[in-house]
């Protein structure tokens, strides 16, 4: 089953990927094959309101090869802790696509092949899709493999960014998660996080939580986040 539905995104990236290309090509839209990445500190790596690192610090990075406007690959790593897992880092190798319907509104066609190490038993597929209009984001993805249980989850969010304090920036976002997993409840995540940008570095504290906190053993509980990061 695992194996029919890889090969069901693989196909589906492809198609989108063909058809992207065709269109870019009418639009006379030449690849800029620009390279981009960032680097990030975080006190705490939470994930949709469930902490990855056991309330560790985590060091993140992200290196992207853009095709053009539309599409672009790369890999993200961070560094994870589990209990009672092996798996202490995990890679995600990526692909984008973004269709845009005007300057300020476009979908985002997100796809990870998610591998963790050294023991592997949070590997998985992820996909989604990232609407955004203005300064609003709705968002849904799908995890194959949610929390290491072999169950799939989805998500659906809504978010939104607000300029306050001059530069500072405001970014909320909710979100309502679904795993298949008799045990485990649906239930939502919240985060917000004001930051600011000094010289190249981007500086937050966010607070991130879950409405179903004691089903999780402590890794959907309140949390308070510093981070900084800059792009490369």
């Amino acid at each position: 089953m695992k194996r029919l539905s890889m090969r069901r995104y693989i196909a589906f990236i492809i198609i989108l990927i063909s058809s992207l290309r065709a269109f870019a090509a009418e639009g006379n839209t030449s690849p800029t094959f620009q390279l981009s990445g960032d680097v990030s500190l975080l006190s705490h790596y939470v994930e949709y309101g469930l902490s990855q690192s056991d309330k560790s610090p985590a060091l993140q990075g992200s290196f992207w090869f853009n095709f053009g406007p539309q599409f672009r690959l790369g890999l993200w790593g961070s560094n994870t802790n589990f209990e009672n897992s092996d798996d202490h880092f995990n890679l995600r190798m990526n692909a984008d696509i973004k269709v845009s319907f005007s300057s300020s509104t476009h979908l985002i066609i997100t796809y990870a092949k998610s591998q963790y190490y050294n023991g592997g038993e949070h590997n998985g597929d992820l996909l989604g899709g990232h609407f955004h209009f203005g300064d609003y984001r709705i968002l849904y993805d799908n995890n194959s493999n949610w929390e290491g249980t072999e169950s799939r989850s989805s998500r659906y969010a809504f978010g939104k960014v607000t300029t306050v304090f001059g530069s500072w920036k405001w970014d909320n976002e909710a979100g309502y998660n679904t795993p298949d997993v008799d045990a485990i409840n649906p239930y939502f995540d919240a985060r917000t996080g004001l930051g600011t940008k000094w010289g190249v570095i981007f500086v937050e504290g966010a607070l991130t939580g879950t409405s179903e906190s004691s089903q999780f053993n402590g890794a959907g509980d309140f949390f308070f986040i510093l981070s900084a990061s800059t792009e490369l």
